[in-house]
């Protein structure tokens, strides 16, 4: 997912602790269960690198293939449409026949989709690519969470940093490199190092392990988790996070680009928000912050900070408010993927499904937000777009904090 797009996923909500090496530890043997998901990281790593290195590369792809916004911001959302359509199937089979096989799949496509980026000379071989990479990457965050799950659960906290790295380092990898060598090299690059990466996984001595999860098909999943509000809780954090970060992607490089800002620049500022990305998760998941109550402060201030390039489209504004934005989509990222898991171990279900509803959200959102947004944009102003989406974003946060009022209330009248 961009940074965002990036999450963590644990049955039981608590802090994720780190663990700190001394040089003596250098000579130690690495446990197997971190070897195993090394692998696992490293393909999360690359995922992020081709999500996020298409955002400084929108206004050049609009220069030279002379693409309106609506046609950029179907570039932006062919990869959600493909993996909204895709996230709950391969939940459903993560649980059935295990994360392994899948992940080892998810990775071979994710290299497909980003050889094929690299090398579309046209728009149409450009969105087909990024359809492509959209069933990749929905399967990278569903099996390949669920396999790192499988050998340690609490290794999951590390997939929030790596994936703000590669949202650092992606834009501004993207960013310098096709200024110095053109749009080919990029993703060629990074193609060429998924690859590695599925060879790593395919060659891996991880034991399958089939914890086949009986029952629910797709129709008695959603029956089940129906009413659950722990999910629901999740689905409209992955919702509000995804559609903040699909529009920014979209609109804030090309705005930046109008303001006479180069791309290199472009690629640098947008490093700066996954650096404050990365912090921010690290110090969330740290302190434990993972309560319905914390996500919705977090998603008011987003939906203030959303007001910035409503308001004002400077340069200034503009970073401001993508500074602010990946703090707090940090901890609304954070916090939803357990908000998922406990709503799954609730319902009596795999975890799987219940990621692959939270990345259908997610989906949702950011095929929604670049369309809706790219022509809301078109038809009036960048300003309109965000204005539109920041009274959405509020209802969003006081409904969260509202979940966690109304709990008590809900267990008074239960033991009555």
């Amino acid at each position: 997912m961009a940074e965002g797009e990036y999450a963590t996923l644990t049955v039981r909500l608590h802090p994720v602790k780190s663990h700190e090496f001394t040089l003596a530890d250098s000579s130690r043997r690495v446990p197997k269960h971190i070897s195993r998901a090394l692998p696992v990281y490293a393909l999360i790593f690359t995922a992020g690198m081709v999500q996020s290195g298409l955002a400084p590369l929108g206004p050049v792809y609009a220069h030279d293939l002379q693409l309106t916004r609506v046609q950029v911001g179907a570039l932006f959302a062919a990869s959600s449409a493909t993996m909204l359509l895709a996230a709950l199937p391969i939940g459903l089979v993560t649980d059935r026949l295990g994360a392994r096989r899948l992940t080892v799949a998810s990775a071979v496509l994710v290299a497909a989709s980003a050889l094929g980026q690299g090398l579309a000379r046209d728009f149409w071989l450009l969105l087909a690519s990024r359809a492509v990479f959209g069933v990749a990457f929905g399967a990278v965050w569903t099996a390949g969470v669920a396999f790192i799950a499988q050998e340690r659960s609490s290794g999951l906290g590390a997939t929030i940093p790596i994936a703000g790295v590669s949202a650092a380092v992606g834009p501004a990898f993207a960013g310098v490199v096709a200024g110095d060598f053109g749009l080919t090299a990029p993703f060629v690059a990074i193609g060429a190092a998924a690859a590695l990466v599925a060879l790593a996984l395919a060659r891996s001595p991880a034991v399958v392990r089939h914890e086949v999860v009986e029952g629910p098909n797709l129709r008695g999943m959603l029956r089940a988790m129906r009413g659950n509000r722990p999910v629901l809780g999740a689905v409209a954090l992955m919702t509000a996070a995804g559609a903040s970060i699909s529009l920014a992607s979209l609109l804030v490089p090309l705005r930046l680009r109008g303001n006479g800002v180069s791309v290199t620049a472009i690629g640098a500022i947008l490093g700066v928000g996954a650096l404050v990305y990365i912090v921010s998760a690290v110090i969330a998941a740290r302190r434990g912050t993972r309560g319905p109550a914390a996500a919705g402060w977090a998603t008011i201030v987003l939906a203030l900070s959303l007001t910035l390039p409503a308001v004002w489209t400077a340069t200034a504004s503009l970073v401001a408010f993508l500074v602010v934005r990946s703090a707090c989509n940090a901890a609304m990222t954070t916090i939803a993927y357990p908000l998922a898991a406990a709503g799954a171990a609730e319902a009596g279900i795999g975890p799987g499904t219940a990621i692959g509803l939270a990345n259908a959200a997610w989906a949702t959102s950011t095929v929604v937000a670049p369309l809706a947004g790219g022509a809301i944009a078109q038809a009036s102003s960048d300003r309109i777009a965000f204005a539109v989406l920041a009274p959405l974003t509020l209802a969003a946060g006081a409904w969260l904090i509202g979940m966690r009022a109304g709990a008590p209330l809900r267990a008074a009248r239960l033991r009555r």
